[in-house]
């Protein structure tokens, strides 16, 4: 029912695409008129929708959802976002039907939630799943769930289709050196995601005499945010050294034109730019906070650096700037965990495997 633009509705769209490529019976259900309604209708896929949901006493609504699971002979409902479990919870209950709830988690946990209200909606979900060991430890730790019940299913990536890209076309539309060591920040233009962090790092490095161009890449969602990285640029005369592209409908098909893809959020729950990158061949840099330890393995698989630390961001950049060699391993072996671990395919055959299981 979320009425956003973002990740969690982009991951629900994924999931419906796979389930219907692969033969799978599954009914959608979202809100009239939202992201994901559009998203679905762009990619010809029926769905059904509410008008409204009234989301701290959704009666009604639960009675309406119950109904389409007997009608359409659901077994299983899937959902994404933490606001429509009380929903799913009471339309499972008011159901004739035998139904098995999921429940996927893609944010962190902040606090306990074993009180009596949130014993009852837990006690009806029958797989939670997570994308990290962090997600899956504070499950246990928060959530009044059994662990049998947990489930850790990594973000899957798929396999990206750079060969047809042209670099050298890339570098000349967007004024991109063909020399020195090129960087690359994708994701919301806004403080939370540490841009700020790189013109930093990029400037230390300047300054110590290396050759470092950086693109930074997304929407801006904070436009005060964004004159103040400008700012910073030209004061420390960094015009040619930083340029903001934009945003890319297919940031994948241009990671490989990058020496390294940098994630400076300051605590990010997975990291999905990351295994992106690795799986596009590019060496990554990541904050130690939050789900990236898990995606890299320092010094192997791509390198780490203190969360908000400029300082340690810019040691970093230097490893990899300076000795080209190291850097293509970094890429090679970072690609290789990726390819392994965050394949898409591997990602959603576990997913209906889940399915499957409950069924049992």
């Amino acid at each position: 029912m979320s009425k956003g633009f973002g990740g969690l509705e982009l991951y629900v769209l994924k999931v419906t695409r796979y389930l219907a490529q692969s033969g799978n019976e599954y009914c959608v259900l979202t809100r009239c008129g939202s992201f994901l309604a559009k998203k679905l209708a762009e990619n010809n896929i029926q769905s059904g929708c509410f008008s409204y949901v009234f989301r701290h006493l959704p009666l009604i609504s639960a009675f309406q959802l119950a109904r389409y699971l007997e009608k359409n002979q659901i077994d299983i409902i899937h959902i994404h976002w933490g606001k429509d479990l009380f929903l799913a919870v009471l339309a499972k209950i008011f159901s004739r039907r035998k139904i098995r709830l999921v429940y996927t988690r893609q944010m962190a946990l902040t606090r306990e939630k074993k009180d009596a209200y949130h014993r009852f909606l837990y006690r009806n979900i029958d797989a939670y799943l997570v994308i990290t060991q962090v997600l899956f430890e504070q499950a246990i730790r928060y959530l009044p769930l059994t662990q049998d019940k947990i489930h850790i299913l990594y973000y899957g990536v798929p396999e990206p289709e750079i060969q047809k890209f042209n670099c050298e076309n890339f570098y000349a539309e967007n004024r991109i050196p063909e020399d020195g060591f090129r960087l690359a920040i994708f994701g919301r233009v806004e403080h939370l995601k540490g841009q700020h962090l790189l013109v930093e790092a990029v400037k230390k490095l300047r300054d110590r005499g290396l050759n470092i161009y950086l693109a930074v890449i997304g929407h801006i969602m904070d436009e005060s945010y964004f004159a103040e990285l400008q700012q910073a640029i030209k004061v420390a005369s960094l015009e040619n050294n930083i340029h903001y592209l934009g945003f890319h409908n297919n940031p994948v098909s241009i990671m490989p034109c990058f020496d390294a893809v940098v994630l400076a959020t300051k605590c990010e729950t997975f990291g999905l730019v990351l295994a992106e990158a690795m799986r596009a061949g590019t060496a990554v840099i990541g904050s130690d906070c939050g789900g990236v330890p898990e995606i890299i393995r320092h010094g192997k698989t791509g390198l780490l650096f203190e969360s908000g630390n400029a300082d340690d961001l810019a040691v970093q950049i230097e490893k990899l700037a300076t000795d080209v060699d190291y850097c293509k391993k970094v890429a090679i072996l970072g690609k290789k965990y990726a390819d392994m671990r965050f394949d898409e395919e591997k990602h959603f055959s576990k997913l209906v495997s889940i399915f499957s299981d409950l069924m049992k």
